[in-house]
């Protein structure tokens, strides 16, 4: 079977960053649900070699691109979509909720339409 051609995504440094914690705190419960185990795997390693990437810098990049295929990048797109919608109003979300923003826009730029 051929690998899935993958797309170059581009995010803020910060941006970045919370989408990898957001990833990162829904791990567990992802891993447990069997038919989507090998696409959360996948968007893990992803993640997991931009931050190494990142923790190598002396100092880190404005920007980092990393490539997704469109089934993580519609993944992404509709976890960080969820999160987005279940974020309180208040002053403190108002950054979270920005980087939130950048990622759904970028991801929704990998050729997807929004959910």
């Amino acid at each position: 079977m051929s690998q899935p051609l993958s797309q170059p995504i581009t995010l803020s440094t910060q941006a970045f960053l919370i989408l990898c914690r957001l990833f990162d705190g829904c791990y567990d419960d992802l891993k447990q649900q069997e038919h989507v185990n090998e696409l959360v795997e996948s968007i893990a390693d992803i993640l997991l070699t931009g931050v190494q990437t990142l923790e190598e810098q002396d100092k880190p990049p404005k920007d980092i691109t990393f490539p997704l295929t469109i089934p993580q990048a519609f993944f992404l797109r509709k976890l960080v979509a969820e999160v987005i919608t279940r974020t309180p109003d208040g002053e403190e979300q108002d950054k979270t909720r920005s980087w939130l923003n950048e990622c759904l826009h970028a991801l929704e730029q990998a050729g997807m339409p929004r959910v």
